[in-house]
């Protein structure tokens, strides 16, 4: 069933884990469907874990009031039960020409095989995480939109710095728009200071730290991390809180061990930075750092570092004592002099 971009299907069937991209979508058809001063009247919102079937389904079949469109939205659609659900598929058999339900979920849940149904009337759109060139392109055509052109290594250094969460990735690239000013070409270097605060450059720079046994720098920059329980970046004015970080810093610091690891190797064998960056696939800005980063680890310290970061992993997992304490103990374990030899 094909209709013009502008039209409004009566179903849709929205899921995925990409949470920027399906709120995105669902703000695209509610600004289609109905106007500010018509949602008042039109506008309903459910959850598939709280509301009845009957319920959403006599609010879909409700005539909208001073409107063309009813919009009912129904969140957490993977939570309903065999009841709803078949409440609801029965209604999309012969839906409301004059509402739009939305059913969103992360995932399809028990809609797996009704898809074709839905189809028959509406649509069904899967918004999964966006990697590498999908990543990338999304950028570029993000900030196309607001009237700039990236370059291509600004887009590999807001990837690696700030990783794939499209919310703070947008707010990154608002914030280069309004450091250019009349600019046209947002460059590496307009916005290589805006993203400090990242979760992965403050890894970058807790680990610099262990490789100049730097112990009181360390500790501070774990101590920030500990502490900020919050995405850096804001969504509608609200830090969303991210729960105890000590699983993925730990995470990512072993990661960040592998790689200078890696490049360290490659180095030594005579490997050109530009191939290295080839055959890891990744930017030639991130490949430089790291490869001045691992001229402060020798081999032993980077395989005691991994060490370390797997026990401390099982000691946090065995609830071994707090996870603050713990990791704590990590990293001056890794900034002892004991431990972290001059390469």
């Amino acid at each position: 069933m094909k209709k013009a971009d502008t039209e409004i299907y009566p179903v849709y069937l929205l899921y995925g884990t990409e949470e920027f991209l399906l709120e995105e979508e669902i703000q695209r058809l509610l600004d289609r469907a109905l106007s500010q001063k018509e949602r008042g009247l039109n506008l309903h919102l459910f959850r598939g874990d709280e509301h009845s079937g009957q319920e959403i389904v006599q609010t879909a079949q409700t005539l909208p009031m001073f409107s063309p469109f009813r919009f009912v939205l129904v969140r957490d659609a993977d939570q309903v039960d065999t009841e709803k659900r078949d409440a609801l598929l029965n209604y999309i058999q012969n839906p409301s020409a004059t509402t739009c339900l939305v059913l969103c979920a992360p995932t399809l849940g028990p809609w797996k095989g009704h898809q074709s149904l839905i189809e028959k009337v509406g649509k069904v759109a899967e918004y999964s995480r966006l990697k590498a060139k999908a990543l990338v392109s999304w950028m570029r055509h993000r900030m196309e939109v607001k009237g700039k052109r990236l370059t291509e290594e600004g887009a590999d250094y807001l990837m690696e710095m700030v990783g794939d969460n499209l919310y703070a990735l947008e707010n990154a690239l608002e914030k280069a728009c309004l450091t250019v000013g009349e600019k046209r070409t947002v460059e590496l270097s307009d916005i290589e200071g805006i993203v400090a605060d990242v979760k992965v450059s403050t890894v970058f720079e807790l680990t610099d730290a262990i490789g100049q046994q730097n112990v009181e720098k360390a500790l501070t920059i774990l101590g920030k991390v500990m502490d900020l329980r919050a995405v850096p970046f804001k969504k509608e004015g609200e830090a969303p809180k991210m729960g105890d970080p000590s699983s993925l810093l730990l995470s990512m610091m072993a990661r960040q061990y592998r790689m200078i690891w890696e490049v360290k190797e490659r180095v030594a064998r005579q490997c050109d930075l530009t191939e290295i960056s080839r055959m890891l696939k990744m930017s030639p800005w991130v490949i430089r750092n790291v490869a001045d980063q691992s001229r402060r680890f020798s081999e032993s310290s980077l395989r005691e570092g991994l060490l370390k970061c797997h026990q401390t992993d099982l000691a946090l997992k065995r609830g071994r004592g707090p996870k603050e304490l713990l990791m704590e103990k990590l990293v001056i374990d890794l900034c002892c002099p004991g431990g972290q030899k001059k390469p």
